[in-house]
């Protein structure tokens, strides 16, 4: 079964949820939760599924930019040439 997409509808969703770019780790909190929720609701409208891929874009975005995987941060005090870098 096909879903067809209504933008008034998607509208009614952005307007209740208000989803935007993400600058704190309180609004991904938020985003976070709003998307957990859609994702477990059995049934999503096509609009509920627009809503939910814009919001894991916005918490990637956020996390991707203040959480990066891969970086090792080494203690202020830690020198390579001591080694105590990565310890």
């Amino acid at each position: 079964m096909t879903l067809t997409f209504n933008p008034e509808t998607y509208g009614s969703l952005l307007a209740e949820y208000k989803p935007k770019a993400i600058k704190t780790d309180e609004e991904n909190e938020q985003a976070v939760a709003i998307a957990e929720e859609l994702s477990h609701r059995h049934n999503r409208t096509a609009e509920e599924d627009e809503l939910l891929e814009l919001l894991i874009a916005l918490i990637e975005k956020y996390e991707e930019d203040w959480y990066p995987i891969g970086v090792i941060y080494a203690p202020l005090n830690a020198s390579p040439s001591d080694g105590s870098w990565g310890t």
